[in-house]
């Protein structure tokens, strides 16, 4: 055989995952890795950043291309016929027709939510559904949104597998190719799914993270089900507000330092409270679910400290009507000092981070952060965004 039969031949195998060893043989450099952010954005807002893709875009994109495997952990399911969530759904049945092993994990607590999407995703030829069940070890939930496809690329974010969730909520995700994340997530995956089919806790492997932080690192919730040499998310937040020297900028459905029914877990207040005391310039950014909850009082609070600012973000009724939970800010995200984005799928409650699987990317020195900085100040500025006021009254929004 020629060498250039035969450095056709390596390449296709290094497209299907061919062993380095074969690789380096071949002298073929494996493809440098990619990432950039996702968007979804409510219909009829402008709200979207003209630099960065959609989501529903970039899903179909990453499914079709599935030549071994598509592993997904999802909070749940929820199609509407038409909707940009059919063309996933699509590529999904496309790629188990081909071959491809489709393996779908779901909240135990949520496979109602649509009956009938979760048993098109079984009908799938070849796919597996698991229900994900934390009852019997905490009062958590899979809260997870990701999916990895061949073992080489991973999408995550605030995106649920939910049709509004690419045309009706604001939500901010990644897609990417960094092996980094992609194979500590395909880990992680491995982990639940193995305890969604026993119901028993794992030993987890792995050794404490080293205090040397890489550029791109995956930190976990909660901390009894993720492996020791994973950061728990929530000391990686803390950590990198402790560290803002300018701005902390955050974006959230929810936050609230109240947690069950009567006791206080302050620990993120605490650490936008210490950076606004150091002459740090707080941003954050609610939905108006927060507006008649218990956390108000507590987010009233903090606009009385210097350096903090807190506005509310009320999506108003699509043309259509009513849609039951959309018109709303899902993304949840934290900017440092512009450079260092924390993007993930965790709103700010203890129960995110102490008791409910969740997974959160870090990207220091990067230029996913100024894109963030622009998406955030994008909305700040928006005719959707209101200061909150202290002295106000406000009524509770209905979503359902």
């Amino acid at each position: 055989m020629t060498p250039r039969p035969m450095l056709l031949i390596l390449a296709a195998c290094l497209a299907l995952g061919a062993p380095q060893s074969v690789r380096a043989q071949a002298g073929i450099q494996p493809p440098v890795p990619t990432t950039s952010l996702v968007q979804s954005v409510p219909a009829e807002t402008g709200l979207a950043d003209p630099t960065v893709p959609f989501a529903k875009d970039a899903w179909v994109d990453m499914i079709r291309g599935a030549k071994v495997s598509v592993d997904a952990a999802e909070f749940y399911v929820t199609n509407r016929p038409g909707s940009a969530l059919e063309p996933v759904l699509e590529e999904l049945e496309k790629a188990g027709t081909r071959g491809v092993k489709v393996r779908f994990l779901l909240s135990a607590k949520m496979l109602d939510q649509d009956p009938a999407s979760v048993a098109r995703l079984r009908r799938i030829p070849g796919a597996e559904v698991r229900s994900f069940d934390l009852s019997a070890v905490s009062k958590g939930i899979l809260h997870a949104k990701y999916f990895v496809v061949d073992g080489r690329e991973a999408a995550l974010g605030s995106q649920n597998f939910d049709w509004r969730a690419l045309e009706q909520i604001h939500e901010l995700g990644v897609r990417t190719t960094d092996p980094r994340i992609v194979v500590r997530l395909a880990e992680l995956f491995a982990i639940d799914w193995a305890f969604a089919g026993s119901g028993k806790l794992p030993s987890l492997p792995g050794r404490p993270t080293p205090v040397l932080r890489p550029d791109a690192e995956l930190v976990a919730s909660p901390p009894f089900l993720t492996p020791k040499d994973l950061r728990p998310a929530i000391d990686a937040l803390v950590e990198l507000i402790g560290q803002a020297k300018e701005s902390v900028r955050v974006q959230l459905l929810t936050y609230s330092p109240v947690a069950g029914q009567d006791r206080f877990w302050p620990v993120l207040d605490n650490a936008l409270r210490a950076a606004a005391v150091r002459g740090v310039s707080v941003r954050l950014l609610v939905s108006d679910w927060v507006l008649g909850g218990r956390a108000l009082p507590h987010l009233k609070a903090l606009t009385l400290i210097p350096n903090v600012e807190v506005k509310v973000v009320s999506i108003p009724e699509a043309k259509e009507g009513h849609i039951p939970y959309a018109r709303t800010v899902h993304s949840k995200y934290l900017v440092v000092d512009g450079m260092h984005l924390v993007i993930g799928t965790s709103n700010w409650e203890e129960s995110y981070f102490m008791d409910s699987r969740n997974v959160e990317l870090i990207f220091r020195d990067s230029p996913l952060a100024a894109q963030a900085v622009r998406i955030h100040d994008r909305l700040w500025k928006s005719r959707f965004a209101f200061p909150l006021d202290p002295m106000k009254a406000y009524e509770k929004r209905k979503v359902d």
